[in-house]
């Protein structure tokens, strides 16, 4: 009697086990790559067809010669698959082809005046071209520990505030994430 018990209890106990293993091993994961100590990319997979985690979308990033931000773009995999005879099934397309970019953050740095413009361009299907900036954040450097937060604009709309906010390299490229 207390085997059969033991050995139900050690039962539910492994269904258990393999059942986390199986939820864990379906989510996302993420695949970064770094060049000269900045994120170029970020890649996010998924579990797809016939088992195989598959790229859903991914992020580059790029900077400029200083290493500040200046851009980061969102693209999405259009699932395509193409057969392989050799191997007898079907293989997934990533081909630049199958990639359509969602939107695109830019930020532009006037040295004069020490004014930071930081752009949300949506992608247009139809044009195959990025539209106007659908938002616009302007902000203008006080000095290299602060700046002052001057507007915040969306389609026609203005909303000026100021702030004395403190600043670092890596806190409007953590905005664009």
């Amino acid at each position: 009697m207390k085997t059969r018990i033991l050995s139900a209890v050690c039962l539910a106990v492994c269904v258990c086990l393999l059942n986390s293993f199986v939820t864990k091993a379906q989510v996302p994961f993420y695949e970064t790559k770094w060049e000269d100590g900045k994120m170029v990319s970020k890649t996010k997979f998924e579990m797809g067809g016939y088992g195989m985690f598959e790229p859903k979308s991914v992020i580059k990033y790029e900077y400029n010669e200083k290493g500040d931000f200046v851009k980061k773009e969102v693209c999405v995999w259009n699932p395509k698959y193409d057969y392989n005879n050799k191997v007898g099934r079907w293989e997934p397309d990533y081909s630049e082809i199958n990639w359509t970019p969602k939107y695109c953050i830019l930020q532009k740095k006037d040295v004069i005046d020490n004014f930071v413009y930081t752009e949300l361009l949506l992608w247009n299907k139809k044009e195959k071209a990025y539209n106007t900036p659908a938002e616009t954040m302007i902000f203008q450097l006080k000095d290299s520990n602060h700046f002052n937060y001057l507007a915040f604009q969306k389609g026609n709309e203005y909303d000026e505030m100021a702030n004395n906010i403190n600043y670092h390299r890596e806190l409007l490229a953590g905005l664009a994430e």
